[in-house]
């Protein structure tokens, strides 16, 4: 797949804000309570991104329309030093199993690295079995870490100063 990668913007939010939206329905449903992403809509979403100016978010484009993203940032987590983390990464169901998102999170540990971060983190929900298979087959291990609010998720990590 020839996806563009490119630093987003903040005319982005709109577009970004509506895949946010549609890789959230496409990819937890039946993964999270209906209720709570029948609450959801792209300009919620588009809030979110303007909010930011879409500010450390990497997007994939194909044929004009904003298809992938990857956020990252400094670590959450007070537990750990020296660490990145990625903040989210959705490509939308159509475009998956295509090296898109490999690519989003390969360009997006490298902007960590470049940060001066050593390691990565993420978390993933428990129940999301592709989603922890793409993070190991990326590198990414888990650490022990776990919380139960606002979902139950895992946090992976992984080692960035190769």
């Amino acid at each position: 797949m020839n996806a563009i990668l490119r630093y987003a913007c903040p005319e982005d939010a709109e577009a970004v804000g509506r895949l946010h939206y549609t890789c959230w329905q496409e990819t937890y449903r039946g993964l999270l309570p209906d209720g709570y992403l029948d609450k959801m809509s792209p300009e919620r979403s588009a809030k979110i991104f303007r909010s930011t100016g879409c500010r450390n978010l990497i997007v994939a484009i194909c044929g004009g329309e904003i298809i992938g993203e990857c956020g990252f940032g400094a670590s959450r987590d007070a537990d750990l030093e020296n660490c990145g983390e990625i903040q989210g990464i959705y490509v939308l169901k159509k475009y998956q199993r295509q090296g898109i998102g490999r690519r989003l999170m390969s360009l997006s540990l490298d902007r960590l690295k470049s940060y001066g971060y050593a390691k990565a983190c993420l978390w993933v929900l428990k129940s999301n079995e592709n989603a922890k298979e793409f993070y190991r087959s990326a590198g990414f291990s888990p650490d022990g870490a776990e919380k139960a609010v606002p979902f139950n998720e895992i946090r992976y990590i992984t080692d960035i100063e190769r």
